[in-house]
């Protein structure tokens, strides 16, 4: 018996819980395709564990289960991490390791002649895995593809035969189409297929089915472009009739000069709420060399019919494009708020990804960009890297959003027992069946043995939290190194209670051991000036008004242990001090601060942060203000 194991993992996280979207969808597709093989089995690895689990534990986990094959679903915000894993884990022994995905090109040099890995899967990857469990002589090739139009067209969805879930979010993805009709120049879509190849109508009628049955939220349409459908009319008809009487959203992407009134009202009595639009930019000379015609007058026609309809329409620009520049930057800023469609916009540097015609033209093009996932730009021959930030933060100011603001704040530590700080138990979270720790306390006495047993089940990313009683640095040092070297692309928080002085930024980086440069390095480059660490955060927690602790990934928390809860004016005042959040750690009676939480739930976005030290009262106020964000099955319980 072959047994396989297929993994995603998730885009990195700075706050446990928050909702990743990893579902493994890929992988599903694998096991449907591999179904009909005797002698072997394919097993997903459970989607909250791929998604929640940290480093050490994911090993320890995968180990335990040591199967013939592995797969991972590659992409560029976990390639690293996955050539980690698979490093570590063959130190124990020789599984067989295949990865798919669109970080899998014959121009990445992550994987080009990387003896860890055994065989890449270039493009569709059901046919080429059946094959893989069937000859054995096809691992000797180290790679390969094979078109699997035709499973695909024959293959319903695979929530309909029990391989996938809609899991913790209640979100169930639909794949109606294979390739794009498009070929712009910073995409992968549209090297898949030469043609789209669309799934036929009646499977795609069943899934959607399955979803209004089974009472899914939300349905996501993973067309890289839905209006490419030829008769998409007629489906979405058919999905109106299905969906009538239940309360579902539908979302995709769809080219906005695509939309006309007709079409726009099928859209949205078939379900539709929100489309990622990609507008990328204005400019004509941008436009030409990303291969991507936009006619803007039936862009804004599509825009508009959508948004009459009360369909929420979020577009995405594209910053650092080779044939632009600052001026023709703002031009396309000052096209989206001169037709008023700024209430919904991302902004995303352009990223050089492997297989593009950007990645193939870079020299030629005169782009400059990091070698590191997600591989951003740095600059272009008409876009220095001065400019790039500087236009970043002209396009916030002018948009009045933060494209990248600061992870939320949670300081919660305490069960229902009024324990001293110094007394306080770690904080497990419930995953699978099982609980890690996302809460380590660093108390004064703790051996590091004890330590070194915790390190090994963490969530990703979990939370250091040092007493005021800990003065010893290096304790704390060496703590930090040896989390993160059991945990090197988890991403984590250490959290200082009143110490006795501020923390040693230089001498903590340099403990470290988390990967650098991480993903979210380069992801989120543009919060500060100055590039460096963006997956340790580093938070102070006071409960006087002295040294302000501020930088960056730097917060200042005021610990408030008030017998009374704060007023507005009290919030307001934090906030002119300099601290970025207000810990809530009263021992008002728990009714009085469910009503307080109530009463501000609603004006939670015009304060700083607020956080609550019971750990059944701060979940109450993550579901309550960020419902959308938080999945709250996995969140630490009492």
């Amino acid at each position: 018996m072959i047994k396989a194991l297929l993994i995603q993992l998730p885009v990195p996280q700075l706050n446990y819980g928050h909702r990743t979207g990893n579902i493994p969808f890929a992988a599903a597709c694998l096991r449907q395709a591999a179904g009909h093989i005797p002698n072997t089995e394919t097993v997903i690895f459970p989607q909250v564990s791929a998604s929640y689990m940290g480093d050490a534990a994911l090993i320890d986990s995968i180990l335990a289960m040591r199967p013939d094959i592995i797969g991972f679903t590659a992409y560029a915000w976990n390639i690293k991490r996955i050539l980690y894993l698979v490093k570590e884990i063959k130190k124990s022994y020789s599984p067989k390791v295949v990865l798919g995905g669109p970080e899998v090109t014959g121009d990445n040099p992550l994987l080009v002649n990387n003896s860890l890995i055994d065989f890449c899967v270039y493009g569709e990857g059901e046919k080429v895995f059946a094959q893989l469990l069937t000859e054995p002589e096809l691992w000797l090739r180290k790679g390969g593809q094979a078109d699997a139009g035709r499973i695909f067209s024959a293959s319903g969805s695979p929530y309909l035969s029990a391989i996938l879930n809609p899991s913790i979010e209640n979100s169930m993805l639909l794949e109606t189409m294979r390739g794009c009709p498009y070929a712009c120049s910073y995409c992968y879509y549209g090297k898949a297929r030469r043609k789209p190849l669309f799934k036929p109508d009646i499977l795609v009628t069943e899934g959607f089915e399955w979803a209004v049955s089974n009472d899914v939220k939300e349905v996501y349409f993973l067309d890289p472009s839905f209006n490419a459908r030829p008769d998409l009319p007629a489906l979405l008809k058919r999905l109106a009739h299905i969906k009538k009487g239940h309360n579902l959203t539908l979302i995709s992407e769809i080219r906005g000069d695509s939309v006309d009134d007709r079409l726009a009202t099928l859209l949205a009595d078939a379900g539709f709420k929100w489309f990622e639009i990609g507008l990328q930019s204005t400019n004509s000379n941008a436009l030409r060399l990303m291969n991507r015609k936009t006619d803007l007058n039936h862009f804004l026609k599509g825009i508009d019919a959508l948004k009459k309809r009360g369909i929420t329409t979020e577009i995405d620009l594209i910053l650092g494009l080779p044939g632009d520049d600052p001026e023709g930057f703002k031009n396309t800023l000052e096209f989206i708020i001169d037709n008023n469609l700024g209430d919904d916009i991302q902004l995303f540097p352009l990223s050089i990804l492997p297989g593009t015609g950007f990645r193939r033209d870079a020299e030629i093009l005169g782009i400059k960009y990091d070698k590191n996932p997600p591989y951003t730009v740095i600059s272009t021959g008409r876009f220095s890297e001065d400019e790039m930030l500087d236009a970043f933060i002209y396009a916030e100011k002018a948009l009045e959003v933060s494209f990248y603001p600061m992870p939320d704040i949670d300081i919660s530590f305490r069960g229902e027992e009024s324990l001293h700080i110094e007394r306080m138990p770690d904080v497990k979270a419930p995953l699978n069946g099982t609980y890690l720790y996302c809460k380590v306390w660093l108390h004064r006495n703790r051996a590091m043995e004890d330590l070194e047993r915790v390190a090994g089940r963490v969530t990703h990313p979990y939370q250091l939290m040092v007493p005021p009683s800990v003065d010893d640095h290096g304790y704390v040092l060496r703590a930090l190194s040896m989390f993160t070297e059991m945990n090197p692309h988890t991403p984590c928080e250490i959290v200082f209670f009143n110490p006795s002085h501020l923390p040693d930024m230089p001498r903590l980086l340099e403990a470290s051991h988390i990967e650098m440069p991480h993903y979210l390095d380069g992801h989120l480059r543009p919060l500060y000036s100055r590039g460096g660490n963006r997956a340790i955060l580093f938070t102070v927690v006071s409960s006087g008004d002295g040294s302000k602790f501020s930088g960056p990934m730097q917060r200042h928390v005021y610990w408030w242990q008030a017998f009374s809860l704060p007023e507005k004016d009290d919030i307001n005042r934090f906030e002119s001090q300099g601290f970025d959040c207000i810990l809530i750690d009263s021992g008002v009676e728990r009714h009085h601060i469910q009503s307080f939480q109530d009463k501000m739930a609603d004006e939670a976005g015009d304060f700083i942060h607020i956080t609550f030290s019971g750990l059944e009262l701060n979940r109450r106020w993550l579901i309550k203000t960020m419902p959308d964000d938080y999945c709250p099955d996995i969140l630490p319980k009492i």
